[in-house]
């Protein structure tokens, strides 16, 4: 729990939400195209806002956030971006609906907030975001926030939360700086992360949150396997779509291929879709979309112009008409092959043309039957 300081009800209280745009001095900084690399150099650790003026929520949001920035002055610093002015920034860091806050570190975009819209909140999370190390989960609360916070994390269940397991478990913390690492010694958290409170001691599990899939590490207690386990299961090589993962797929900014397929009926094709994604890791990012009569994947193949109910690869970047599809079988072989040429630009015939309105995927059509969010 982080104690508030003395004026944070007045800083609250003071700022109503009728005045816009809301001044805050050097709590809140404003941020543009001019300042914007500047103020990132010199703070590491900048969360920042991107509003738009008319917004509801963002009027709403915006003394709570202003008074998160006095709680957390001279730790982190707050910003706000106006999107309708700054289009650019506002394109560059694919935002899609307001308000919507980053945290940056080092200048580079990091975790999205996407909890209660609180003072306190905001700066709960902003500090655990900034602690070093791993994490010590002691109570059922702190593991049910965990859960509702991390789309991905590392769990070590220990005998102790110190000693030279912890000390190994934290070495490797900093290695992998892009996911968080916690530890605890109860066995019911260790339950509710989907371990046998019952394993032999130390364990671990890595856990992504959005999709329900996890994996136990088996090897030696040693920061060298842990590290080897971590860098192979992180993140994981292809990821289904669903309204929950729509917005991580679209605003990453890496090239794509997208398998259209059933999640029965392929199991071939996805295999060699998934082995073929790990060689492309950090290079390509490798969706699934499942085709359902009735479903999300469906909707979104049908925007896509995809029809029928058999595997298709489409190799998909964004604001680009030309969408080239894989022809021929579909084996690790091909696929990697395919994905290399993708790659270097060598894709220049067999393409299927998407209408212009697919490339604002999913700010339109189907986006609100999907509950994508929209740009307004």
């Amino acid at each position: 729990m982080y104690l508030l300081p003395a004026n944070a009800d007045s800083v609250v209280k003071h700022l109503d939400h009728s005045t816009w745009p809301l001044r805050y001095d050097e709590d809140v900084a404003a941020l543009t195209e001019t300042n914007f690399s500047d103020f990132m150099a010199k703070n590491k650790y900048v969360m920042v806002m991107f509003y738009a003026p008319w917004c509801y929520w963002s009027k709403k949001l915006a003394p709570e956030y202003a008074a998160a920035a006095n709680m957390l002055k001279g730790e982190a610093a707050l910003a706000m971006v106006d999107s309708v002015v700054d289009k650019g920034l506002a394109r560059k860091n694919k935002i899609q609906g307001y308000p919507t806050m980053y945290l940056f570190v080092n200048g580079v975009r990091h975790n999205s907030y996407k909890l209660t819209r609180t003072r306190d909140a905001i700066t709960t999370w902003v500090k655990r975001k900034m602690a070093v190390g791993v994490h010590n989960i002691t109570t059922m609360d702190e593991a049910i926030y965990t859960l509702n916070v991390e789309a991905e994390l590392v769990l070590g269940f220990l005998d102790s939360l110190e000693g030279p397991e912890s000390e190994e478990l934290a070495a490797v913390s900093k290695l992998h700086s892009d996911i968080e690492f916690y530890q605890t010694a109860r066995a019911d958290v260790a339950e509710l992360f989907h371990i046998n409170p019952n394993i032999k001691r130390p364990a671990l599990i890595l856990l992504q949150t959005v999709s329900k899939k996890f994996a136990i590490f088996n090897g030696q207690f040693t920061r060298l396997a842990i590290v080897e386990f971590v860098s192979k299961i992180k993140h994981p090589p292809v990821i289904t779509f669903t309204t929950e993962t729509a917005g991580q797929i679209f605003q990453n900014p890496m090239k794509q291929l997208w398998l259209f397929a059933p999640k029965y009926g392929s199991e071939n094709v996805i295999s060699a879709f998934e082995e073929a994604a790990v060689a492309f890791r950090e290079k390509l990012l490798f969706v699934h979309v499942e085709m359902h009569l009735e479903g999300v994947g469906n909707h979104v193949a049908h925007e896509f112009g995809i029809t029928g109910d058999f595997p298709r690869i489409i190799a998909y970047t964004k604001h680009d008409g030309e969408k080239p599809e894989l022809n021929g079988e579909m084996t690790i072989s091909s696929i990697k092959s395919f994905g290399e040429d993708f790659l270097e630009g060598k894709l220049l015939s067999q393409t299927v043309h998407i209408s212009e309105p697919v490339l604002k995927l999913p700010s339109f059509g189907a986006s609100s039957q999907l509950g994508f969010p929209h740009v307004y």
